[in-house]
């Protein structure tokens, strides 16, 4: 059995620090039975060693009390080389509600470097996609089970649950995702391409309609004579006929209004979704330019 309530030295931390570098978060008795390991950690059981990792993590991303008992290690993080002296490892936090930005944890500053994947090039679309499909949850995954995901595949950006939102609530609408009671699964391959169909369909159609409105408004135009005849026309008409002519350029009047504000809120959509893809690209951007030379915070 192991003495929890002894002080940990440093040759004990940086001999914990070294093993989970060569085995892994989670492999305490692994670490335990390793000759290189074993010889310095030899009064403490698998229990210290993860509760002392806990605390390492915890006071190397500066939780408070009251959020370090919500705090476990996930996964360890692979970061891009900086130089043959550093070696980096994040702990996440997998809340329920919260997505937080962690800071690495330095492990130790005589080991090899491990350089991650280079994948900033793909869209927030594609990383909803692979993590619902990978996940596999029964009914579709929650929002938080999705950031969580795409933090331990990739890395956390800056503001990814406000984009992760807006970017659910998008594909919801397109009919690529179906959203039951909070959860998000991939919607049917053919009722997607029905939809998208149809609504490309109906796009074209107004567009067409407006430019035949357009091109109709642009030919009709009338000479200083034909505007004389219609004038005599009116005033020779009954009042019944009056009326009936006016309610009908009324209401052309409307039809050309409702066709312009129609148009006029599917350019908004599309420069909407234009701004959040390009909030996305410069979010990853900025993100893969902060990891390449990520600060260093000593234990």
């Amino acid at each position: 059995m192991g003495a929890p309530k002894q002080k940990w030295t440093a040759e004990e931390e940086q001999a914990l620090k070294a093993g989970v570098v060569k085995h892994g978060v989670g492999k305490w008795r692994t670490i335990l039975k390793d000759p290189e390991f074993s010889s310095v950690l030899y009064l403490r059981s698998n229990v210290d060693l993860k509760d002392k990792w806990r605390n390492l993590s915890v006071m190397a991303n500066g939780w408070s009390s009251r959020e370090k008992s919500r705090l476990s290690v996930r996964r360890v993080h692979q970061v891009p080389r900086q130089d043959e002296n550093s070696m980096a490892i994040t702990a996440v936090a997998p809340s329920d509600e919260e997505i937080v930005d962690v800071k690495p944890l330095q492990v130790s500053r005589d080991m090899v470097h491990i350089p991650g994947p280079k994948r900033s090039n793909l869209s927030l679309d594609k990383l909803i996609m692979e993590a619902i499909t990978c996940l596999k949850e029964n009914g579709g995954s929650n929002k938080t089970a999705i950031a969580a995901f795409i933090e331990d595949q990739y890395w956390a950006l800056p503001g990814l649950k406000s984009m992760l939102s807006a970017k659910l609530k998008f594909l919801t609408a397109s009919g690529k995702l179906i959203k039951v009671n909070r959860k998000y699964r991939i919607a049917p391959i053919a009722a997607y391409s029905d939809r998208r169909r149809n609504s490309s369909v109906l796009y074209l159609e107004g567009r067409q309609k407006a430019s035949m409105k357009i091109d109709r408004d642009e030919t009709n135009i009338l000479t200083r004579s034909q505007i004389d005849l219609e004038l005599e026309k009116i005033r020779s008409m009954t009042p019944q006929e009056a009326a009936a002519f006016a309610a009908r350029a009324v209401a052309e009047a409307e039809a050309a209004i409702a066709e312009a504000e129609e148009a006029a809120k599917e350019a908004e959509a599309a420069e909407a979704d234009a701004e959040a893809a390009q909030a996305f690209a410069d979010a990853t951007t900025k993100s893969a330019k902060g990891r390449k030379s990520p600060k260093r915070i000593h234990a």
